[in-house]
């Protein structure tokens, strides 16, 4: 037998002699590192269930052009500032965006008013593909627009009489444009106040070819605000006629409530992972008081300080490697459970926590077992053979 298939037998007979503590340390370890799988399961899913959450809310950075102001007065008196619009360029828009590397949904906007009946009724431009991913609170009685078609606001739709299936004649600086009008559209914000039509079309109506009143951004920030301020920063250094700005506070409260749960559950493993090593220097540290003498044995024998401290060492490691797989298991359906029964969706599938369980609980019957692997290495044996 040689000394690698020796080792692994005396350690193997050492576990089996001492079931009762051997299955009270693999308990400990599996708490642990299940535990420790489990939760780190539990908040990667949330950290991705919430993302999904948040696009709810719609875009979290708005780009708006500065406005062109002049103040009015004369000597000491001053009667304020006057502003007059001005307007994005789409190109600059869209260099800005491909240089920053930014992934984020988007979509362009351009508002003006055009003539209709008697009067003007406020119209925006947009890319409908575009509204229907980051607005998906949007509900439209009727159907999405196609060329041609047009969505009409609620409150619209009720001032003037509008219904699904109508042709409106609407006349800007340019031309005259037709268009009927597909659906009604419902928010319960601004949206109900506007008609919506192409983008494309309304800057040839307009005679605003390129030109745009705002963009919006949904930019996945991981609730940490300062790398979305970052991120509007650095968007608005590329683009020095513009203003980037940060919109949707409900969204990184959100954010932020997922960081402080994380740091709860972080702060939850550390206790138990404390708890769980405490646990197993207290076993071990017994361990070694019971066997002083088949120790001062094994060194009156021949055997070195440190092929000793190899068997106890080998011990840990095997626990540890056990206690770690049992983990994993255990830890998987406790994440399972969890996400069943408060997101009510399943968890996802990592096996790289697996190792995540392996270092934890290998870490923590190592680290146990380091005091009293010590007392291995010190111990005298012809004390501990006269049993002092």
């Amino acid at each position: 037998m040689n000394k690698r298939r020796w080792l692994v037998h005396i350690v193997a007979r050492a576990l089996a002699h001492r079931k009762g503590r051997t299955i009270l340390l693999l308990a400990v370890l599996t708490m642990a590192s299940s535990l420790a799988t489990a939760l780190g399961i539990v908040s990667s899913s949330m950290g991705k269930r919430v993302a999904e959450e948040v696009r709810k809310y719609g875009a979290n950075l708005v780009i708006v052009p500065e406005m062109a102001r002049l103040n009015v007065g004369s000597g000491g008196l001053n009667f304020g500032e006057i502003s007059e619009p001005e307007y994005l360029e789409q190109h600059k828009v869209e260099n800005a965006l491909a240089k920053s590397g930014l992934k984020a949904g988007r979509s362009f906007h351009l508002r003006g008013a055009l003539h209709f009946r008697k009067g003007d009724v406020m119209v925006e431009g947009i890319n409908f593909a575009d509204i229907r991913q980051l607005f998906p609170w949007w509900q439209i009685r009727g159907q999405w627009p196609t060329v041609g078609e047009a969505v009409v606001g609620h409150d619209v739709a009720d001032r003037y009489g509008m219904k699904t299936g109508e042709t409106v004649e609407l006349t800007g600086p340019e031309q005259t444009v037709r268009l009927r009008i597909s659906g009604i559209v419902s928010t319960g914000g601004e949206e109900d106040d506007l008609l919506f039509l192409a983008l494309p079309e309304l800057q040839r109506v307009l005679g605003l070819e390129d030109r745009l009143t705002s963009v919006r951004l949904l930019v996945t920030a991981e609730g940490d605000s300062h790398s979305l301020g970052s991120r509007a920063a650095a968007l608005q250094s590329l683009y020095s006629g513009a203003r980037v700005t940060e919109v949707r506070q409900i969204a990184r409260t959100s954010e932020g409530l997922l960081v402080k749960v994380k740091l709860l559950m972080l702060l939850v493993t550390a206790v138990v992972l404390i708890s769980a090593g405490s646990s197993v220097t207290g076993t071990m540290s017994t361990t070694v008081l019971e066997r002083s003498k088949e120790i001062g044995l094994m060194k009156a024998m021949g055997g070195t300080r440190w092929g000793v401290m190899l068997i106890f060492c080998s011990e840990a490691a095997m626990l540890g490697i056990l206690g770690g797989i049992a983990g994993y298991f255990f830890g998987s359906v406790i994440a399972q459970f969890i996400t069943r029964t408060v997101f009510s969706a399943p968890a996802e599938f990592a096996p790289w926590f697996a190792g995540i369980s392996l270092l934890v609980s290998l870490f923590l019957a190592l680290l146990g077992s380091l005091g009293p692997m010590v007392s291995v290495f010190r111990l005298d044996p012809v004390r501990s053979l006269r049993g002092e």
